[in-house]
């Protein structure tokens, strides 16, 4: 199984899945930017924000559903538009909608910079394009998604506080805001590490800890897409880091007790699907406990015969 598959099973989230649902057909739709530099400018000329859909407009269902069931009624332009800019970062697959792509590079650097990896995946940012929350699909209807990108815009005013604060009053500020940056993520992005370092330094307990999990977490990342696999790397990253946990850490212990059965460490495999189980983001998912339940029965009844591990094509039991 893949492992954008298994983060979808898991954490239940049709953000991650392809383009299953039926998307309803777009009645108006909005104003979108596709220039990210235009958008910059309209959003600081306006004293808006910018609400940013990083989307895939030729092949991801769910981001077709979040356009005909919110975008594109009426009634939600009449009220963000009060508030945003929007700015619509595509990544199709036909060369057609590529062709309609502005800047193929510079979005990729924003999908980078601001660790989008599912679509849809819509950001709220100030005008200077700094992101503030992250979102995605969400039932409901325009009216249920105003109140929500409400909801993430008001809590978002802690970073926006702590952006145009003075440098000798940051460190008052930090707390608060970097509890919401943890929690949408966005530790990672670039103009941000200012505040990595000042939480770092803080003397918080509660930050220090945030910011190493975060740098953990980028380890982990960094392990998990290097373009060979270093499993023996991987698996002393999760055996160095035990309390680590989140959907990066379950795809990495799933990827790694498929290799650990295959080289003859079937215990340490065991070890790595029940801690998976134990993370909070299994909690009351049965499908996900279904999924990793049948992988420690196989290994469970799995006699350890027949398995090549030196690889001469000679079985070693």
């Amino acid at each position: 199984m893949s492992m954008i598959i298994l983060t979808a099973l898991l954490a239940c989230s049709p953000l991650t899945v392809g383009d299953e649902p039926t998307a309803p057909v777009a009645s108006q739709p909005l104003p979108w930017v596709m220039d990210i530099s235009i958008a910059k400018e309209l959003a600081r000329k306006e004293g808006k924000d910018i609400l940013i859909n990083f989307t895939g407009s030729d092949w991801c269902g769910w981001c077709k559903r979040l356009d005909g069931e919110v975008f594109s009624v009426p009634s939600f332009h009449e009220s963000a538009g009060k508030q945003y800019i929007y700015l619509y970062l595509d990544f199709p697959r036909s060369e057609e909608a590529r062709a309609k792509v502005i800047d193929e590079a510079l979005n990729s650097k924003s999908r980078e910079e601001i660790g989008v990896s599912v679509f849809p995946t819509v950001i709220l940012a100030d005008s200077q394009m700094r992101p503030y929350a992250r979102t995605g699909y969400l039932e409901g209807g325009p009216e249920t998604y105003l109140e929500h990108i409400a909801e993430l815009r008001g809590s978002g005013q802690k970073i926006k506080a702590l952006l145009s604060a003075k440098e000798e009053q940051q460190q008052g500020l930090l707390a608060g805001a970097f509890s919401v940056l943890a929690e949408h993520k966005l530790l990672g992005y670039p103009g941000f590490n200012k505040f990595l370092d000042m939480a770092s330094k803080s003397g918080d307990q509660k930050l220090v800890k945030m910011v190493a999990q975060h740098r953990s977490l980028s380890d982990l990342m960094a392990l998990m897409n290097s373009q060979k696999q270093d499993y023996p790397a991987l698996v002393k990253f999760l055996k160095d880091n035990p309390d680590l946990q989140g959907p990066e850490v379950l795809n990495a212990l799933w990827l790694s007790h498929g290799w650990l059965h295959e080289s003859g460490e079937k215990e340490v495999a065991m070890q790595f699907l029940n801690r998976m189980l134990a993370d909070p983001l299994l909690e009351g998912n049965e499908q996900g406990q279904k999924m990793i339940g049948a992988a420690l029965k196989r290994l469970d009844e799995d006699p350890e015969v027949g398995h090549d591990h030196d690889g001469d094509g000679v079985p070693d039991h």
